[in-house]
């Protein structure tokens, strides 16, 4: 099937591989035909992955969580990438939230494709318990959240300065040990004020920082 075909090539992209294969509804093939997915080219600095030196850091911090109570936060899924790579880093007894509303992609998909699409990356994490995946605007779940205190948060949604700030607010009440995101960098400088606002970063590795524990 040309969906099919299509999410082989993006997941492939990806670096990621389809173990198992969920059906897509006709308005998400009409969508996946419109947008002529097949012709769509990967391009890793339009999709929000991290380097190697930020995913050796984020490593780093999901084997020191591993060693604290509480489950694991990711707030901004994309298409399941770091999901996929933390799942392998957390130790069997961890869980993952991941947290996203679906509404920005770079490839322009629609929210429901967007989120078809992750979910066929991560079936295989989502079906064996290891991660829940989590449609829903991330600063009201996460006000609500009141389950164990998180042993880590990794922040990377929105990276405006309010959005950050609260990010790190949210992550803090909800007693999180250790809290972590992406671009620390001078194309985001509201990453950079709202992490230097809340305490600084206790390491940074590329763009990925870790923030200082008050």
């Amino acid at each position: 099937m040309r969906l099919q075909s299509a999410s082989r090539k993006i997941l492939g992209g990806l670096g990621l591989r389809v173990v198992r294969e969920a059906e897509f509804d006709a308005s998400i093939r009409a969508e996946a035909r419109r947008l002529q997915l097949s012709e769509l080219a990967y391009d890793s600095t339009r999709d929000g992955s991290l380097a190697a030196e930020e995913y050796a850091l984020l490593e780093q911090l999901v084997a020191e969580s591993n060693a604290l109570d509480g489950p694991l936060i990711e707030i901004g899924t994309l298409f399941g990438r770091t999901t996929s790579k933390m799942a392998l880093w957390k130790s069997a007894a961890k869980t993952i939230f991941t947290l996203d509303n679906y509404a920005w992609n770079p490839w322009k998909l629609t929210p429901q494709m967007h989120f078809q699409l992750t979910s066929l990356v991560l079936q295989y994490l989502t079906d064996t318990g290891q991660v829940v995946q989590v449609r829903a605007d991330k600063d009201e779940w996460m006000s609500q959240y009141h389950e164990r205190p998180p042993a880590l948060v990794f922040c990377d949604a929105d990276h405006s300065y309010e959005a950050t700030a609260r990010d790190i607010r949210l992550a803090r009440e909800a007693g999180a040990r250790i809290v972590c995101g992406h671009d620390y960098s001078p194309e985001h400088p509201g990453v950079i004020r709202a992490v230097e606002e809340n305490g600084g970063c206790a390491q940074l590795a590329g763009t990925l920082w870790r923030l200082r524990d008050r």
